[in-house]
């Protein structure tokens, strides 16, 4: 079994709630990223992560669908994501990849349980 294989089977959700489509459990982050659309970067908080993906605030200027990158300035670390919706102030992203996006979201809670991360420079 691998290490990402284990990872997703300890955040898979095992009963979602009624009428809850989400197949992972969404864990509340405060981080700061950069949403990157047709080469443009906003600056956005991570409001929650899951490994599917991941709702930030504020809104991002961009369509249902639209393909964004999703980037840590703090380490340069980057991911494909898709919007799919905007709902009270924030908008929810799909990474392209689950299992890249199991990586990101376990980092990123181990992160905010540690601190805020230095930035490069």
């Amino acid at each position: 079994m691998s290490i990402v294989t284990w990872i997703r089977g300890k955040l898979s959700k095992s009963t979602p709630g009624e009428g809850d489509r989400r197949r992972n459990e969404r864990y509340p982050v405060s981080s700061g990223l950069e949403i990157i659309v047709d080469g443009v970067a906003s600056d956005c908080r991570v409001d929650n992560v899951s490994a599917g993906g991941v709702r930030v605030l504020p809104a991002v200027a961009a369509p249902l669908g639209a393909v964004v990158t999703v980037r840590d300035p703090a380490t340069g670390m980057s991911l494909d994501g898709e919007v799919l919706g905007h709902e009270g102030g924030g908008t929810r992203l799909r990474f392209a990849s689950e299992d890249a996006g199991i990586i990101v979201s376990t980092w990123m809670r181990m992160a905010a349980e540690d601190g805020p991360r230095p930035t490069p420079g």
